[in-house]
């Protein structure tokens, strides 16, 4: 009963950060899932997920085609860096990840831009790159707050 009510969660999550994304344009509300996936070492469902992830943003239109791959592998990458700093469960990481993706989503977008023979707009990409690193954290937070199991969340 445990996977099923761990597939209905994360199909919650999915269809809330998809609205989320909705709402608030270029920012990508579904890397906070991813996160949260490498935090619980949860490769089980990591591996249905993520390609999940990658083809909502490829089909949402939230980034330049096929920047969703590469925007990912930096979250990847970025993480499996920083958790030779610090514990990967504390606020303080999360902070440290929100800061590098932040910077990592500026380039993305500056690197895509030509790729796709599109105008890179600095002052844009700051600004979604400000919101991505802001996001996180207020995301995490509230993810690990409600997710079952997690160790934030508080007994009754």
């Amino acid at each position: 009963m445990s996977r099923v009510l761990n597939i209905l969660w994360w199909l919650a999550f999915v269809a809330c950060a998809v609205v989320t994304q909705a709402l608030v344009p270029g920012l990508d509300a579904l890397v906070a899932g991813v996160v949260l996936l490498l935090q619980e070492r949860d490769y089980k469902n990591a591996l249905w997920l993520l390609p999940l992830f990658i083809l909502l943003q490829e089909g949402m239109g939230t980034r330049p085609f096929s920047a969703a791959l590469l925007w990912y592998a930096s979250v990847l990458l970025f993480f499996r860096l920083g958790r030779w700093l610090l514990e990967v469960r504390s606020f303080a990481f999360v902070l440290l990840l929100s800061l590098f993706l932040g910077g990592g989503c500026l380039a993305v977008d500056w690197l895509m831009a030509p790729l796709q023979n599109l105008a890179f707009d600095l002052d844009e990409s700051v600004n979604k790159s400000l919101i991505q690193a802001a996001f996180l954290p207020c995301a995490w937070f509230v993810l690990t707050h409600i997710r079952p199991g997690s160790p934030h969340v508080l007994e009754n």
